[in-house]
């Protein structure tokens, strides 16, 4: 009787475990409280998540309408490969920055944020604005990535405020609008001593669909580093 006991006991503690990973792997809408009004915002935690660990953290542009809007870059992605992952509507968002600093300052209160500071995506038609909100609040930002994407580089005195944010630009050779912009903003970035680095993408079209997922975060990793 003893050992079915222990028997039982082991099965319901691995039931248990299972049931723990398959909510952690599973993105939920969450909300933060700005100016009296609940906000939405969406998150998928790591598999192994651990409430006592500190974690990088994306945030992505998303509608965030329900748990189902994943930013495109890791839409339909289980495994977060070790990041918190936040979708919020962080594109034109550069008339609403005290909403975008409580939602910072709400996940630095619930979560362990690495360095305190997050990451960022952005590409294409939401790329300008999404590198404007960082160049507005650039204490809040460790990396941004274009894939593709493009800050408005004909201010150059604007482009500075990027300095001790890293950023990086993943460009397809078959995408040569965007890629001629990504040279120019790289160099303009390099020769303000900001840490900028470019990838271009063998065949890569405008829209990178194979890197969604594991491509985009190995390649949000490196800005760790």
């Amino acid at each position: 009787m003893k050992k079915l006991k222990t028997i039982l006991t082991l099965l319901v503690l691995i039931t248990l475990g299972f049931n723990c990973k398959n909510v952690a792997a599973q993105q939920t809408l969450e909300t933060f409280l700005y100016e009296g009004e609940k906000l939405n915002y969406t998150i998928l935690l790591p598999l192994d998540y651990d409430a006592t660990k500190t974690y990088p953290v994306m945030v992505g542009p998303s509608d965030t309408e329900s748990a189902d809007d994943q930013s495109f870059y890791w839409r339909g992605t289980k495994d977060s490969q070790g990041w918190i992952l936040i979708g919020y509507k962080v594109y034109n968002a550069t008339n609403r920055l005290g909403e975008v600093k409580a939602l910072f300052e709400h996940l630095k209160s619930k979560y362990h944020v690495e360095g305190n500071k997050f990451h960022t995506v952005c590409f294409s038609a939401n790329s300008a604005s999404i590198f404007d909100l960082v160049m507005e609040m650039p204490e809040y930002f460790a990396g941004i990535t274009g894939m593709a994407g493009n800050p408005n580089n004909g201010n150059k005195e604007k482009l500075k405020q990027l300095k001790g944010v890293k950023v990086q630009f993943v460009v397809g050779d078959k995408d040569p609008y965007w890629m001629r912009s990504a040279k120019r903003s790289h160099q303009l970035l390099l020769d303000f001593g900001i840490d900028s680095r470019i990838e271009i993408i063998k065949n890569g079209e405008h829209v990178m669909k194979p890197l969604v997922g594991k491509g985009f975060l190995d390649r949000a990793e490196r800005l760790r580093h």
